[in-house]
């Protein structure tokens, strides 16, 4: 009599084979459950564009690239900077302004910029009667030079020749010239316009060469025209 209790025994293993089968013991069917899905409403065309617009013009922003003239954005580091705003045309310049440059250029070598001159070879433009005098001799001075010895303030200046620059400078820079070293190092003298040298340079128009000391005093033997004080 056997010995071994047979509701003790183990179940017997399926088979590999069997245990796929669709009918293994332990084999269970699992129905077809269909997948959902569920639609979603899409957005406007017109949303995708204005957040297309909206992101490249701020990547312009920080690559420093301008777009659309907006140039007030944020440029970053090396970026261009943005223009400053124009504070309108520049202010013309004075008369006496524009004769210092001519002055500077022309004169300055012979009477210096400092209009003091050079002892014995050319006189000082500072405080001078010939420059503070009457325009119209001055003017004439500038129109066609001078020659021989002058005398300023007791001083005899050599006979070094001043050139003309009748026909270097147009009236009007003359005017700037003389009105620039009438007002200049101290002098208070009242300007020249370009009238005034329009008239001189017709009034001696006959001069041919440099004028002399005697032929200048001629012009205005009793000091300053009346014409000359404004």
């Amino acid at each position: 009599m056997s010995q071994h209790n047979p509701e003790l025994q183990p179940e017997p293993h399926p088979h590999p084979q069997e245990a796929i089968q669709p009918y293994a013991p332990d084999f269970v069917e699992t129905p077809d459950v269909p997948t959902e899905t569920v639609d979603h409403p899409s957005l406007p065309l017109w949303i995708y564009l204005v957040c297309g617009v909206a992101l490249f013009m701020a990547g312009s922003s920080f690559t420093g690239f301008s777009t659309f003239g907006m140039g007030l954005m944020d440029q970053g580091p090396g970026g261009p900077t943005v223009a400053a705003v124009s504070a309108g045309p520049a202010a013309a310049e004075t008369p006496a302004q524009v004769g210092m440059k001519l002055y500077n250029g022309n004169c300055a070598n012979c009477h210096q910029r400092s209009g003091e001159g050079q002892p014995g070879a050319y006189p000082s433009l500072v405080g001078s009667d010939w420059v503070l005098g009457s325009k119209e001799r001055l003017t004439a001075i500038l129109l066609h030079g001078i020659a021989g010895p002058l005398t300023d303030k007791g001083v005899v200046y050599s006979t070094n020749v001043m050139p003309e620059w009748s026909s270097t400078f147009t009236d009007e820079k003359m005017a700037d010239i003389l009105t620039y070293i009438r007002s200049s190092w101290g002098n208070k003298a009242s300007e020249v316009t370009a009238a005034e040298v329009t008239a001189a340079r017709a009034k001696f128009a006959s001069q041919s060469g440099p004028y002399c000391e005697a032929d200048l005093l001629k012009i205005a033997p009793h000091g300053p025209d009346p014409a000359d004080q404004k």
